[in-house]
């Protein structure tokens, strides 16, 4: 197969979608070169791509890859201009794409959705980014050959709404990127001195958005850190979304109480210490299609608290503390449990070192291909 990949994800500061790119990508390059190479992939990127790709070894493209940028002067003529155009050029078997595609006979398109958050809970987006993005998912999944989902969780909700017969969705469950792995002491120390983060310190990570729940999870922590007298501040990551001025507002006010810290965007080289340097991980948000996240924490041996709806439960299992993510004590309680109780947090440590053992990009990969043929074979 000649498998064409919207990859532009990856020359942006780091969100789900662009962990995703670059695992999905880093997998097949292993699973094409482990079976000679068979498969064709370009990648196609708005601008010039990283000058470090999944798919390179020793700084050049693996046999069976290549690159192409593909310029427009209008952004969302991207998607329906020049990416269907060079599909076509490149005589593509597959095109997988992120959310939305171009509507063509061919290639045969393959989608991968993370959630539809935006139907679930409306009053979480803007009107203008609600209607876009339910316009173009009808769209696309009217004429995708195939969908890839990270959990059961979102194929249960693309079925609900948007009524995809369940044998178009393939689940493939995400994985981490290899090598992110807990920090040394050494390199905690300088990371978090860089930062200016004191310990102890309880870790929040992800986009300030509506659905990450962060003022519960403040006003929850909080609670926590009076009611047991905690030392620990919490250390908010992640860069600002939609609808973020009252989190923001939230997060401003436990700094100025001396109880968070805000950081902002952080490169993906400094993440893994600071996890590893936090005494847990907090994440009960309302809606995750996957929650890549919970595995990262498993990975660096950090305890987390995370909730009891969406794709989280799928994702944790039995080692993280699971809340209701609406419940502000049922927060605070959590937090204060693992803050004293030691042999629960090495507890959940080792069962979430197990957790992440069992799955990788290169599992991911395998599956994504195997839709790939029978997106291919139905078209």
């Amino acid at each position: 197969m000649h498998v064409g990949i919207d990859a532009r994800a990856i020359s942006y500061a780091k969100t789900g979608d662009r962990s995703y790119a670059l695992g999905l990508i880093s997998g097949l390059a292993g699973v094409n070169e482990d079976l000679g190479s068979p498969h064709e992939f370009t990648l196609y990127f708005d601008r010039e791509p990283p000058a470090q790709l999944p798919c390179m070894r020793d700084g050049a493209l693996l046999p069976g890859w290549r690159t192409r940028v593909l310029r427009t002067r209008i952004a969302r003529l991207w998607t329906l201009g020049a990416l269907p155009r060079a599909a076509r050029e490149d005589g593509l078997d597959v095109l997988q794409v992120q959310y939305n595609a171009p509507r063509v006979r061919r290639p045969a398109v393959v989608i991968a959705v993370h959630d539809v958050s935006f139907r679930l809970f409306p009053e979480w987006f803007t009107l203008k980014d609600r209607l876009l993005l339910h316009w173009g998912m009808r769209s696309t999944l009217r004429t995708a050959a195939g969908v890839l989902t990270g959990s059961a969780c979102t194929r249960r909700d693309l079925q609900r709404v948007y009524g995809v017969p369940p044998e178009r969705i393939a689940v493939t469950p995400y994985a981490l990127a290899e090598g992110f792995a807990p920090a040394s002491d050494d390199t905690v120390a300088e990371t978090l001195a860089r930062l200016g983060v004191q310990t102890p310190y309880a870790l929040f990570v992800g986009v300030l958005q509506p659905r990450k729940n962060l003022e519960r999870i403040v006003r929850g922590f909080m609670a926590a850190r009076v009611a047991q007298n905690l030392p620990h501040k919490l250390v908010v990551v992640g860069k600002v979304g939609w609808k973020a001025e009252a989190i923001l507002e939230t997060v401003r006010a436990a700094e100025m109480a001396g109880a968070a810290q805000y950081l902002g965007y952080v490169s993906d080289e400094d993440l893994p210490a600071l996890y590893t340097g936090a005494d847990m991980f907090v994440f009960p948000t309302l809606y995750e299609g996957f929650g890549i996240p919970v595995l990262e924490a498993f990975a660096c041996r950090t305890p987390v608290i995370t909730s009891t709806v969406s794709a989280l439960p799928e994702v944790a299992g039995d080692a993280a503390v699971l809340v209701d993510p609406g419940d502000e004590e049922q927060i605070a309680a959590a937090v204060g449990q693992l803050a004293i109780d030691r042999e629960l947090r090495e507890l959940l440590v080792e069962r979430g070192a197990k957790r992440v053992a069992s799955g990788s990009w290169r599992r991911t990969a395998e599956l994504t291909l195997a839709a790939f043929e029978r997106a291919v074979s139905a078209r």
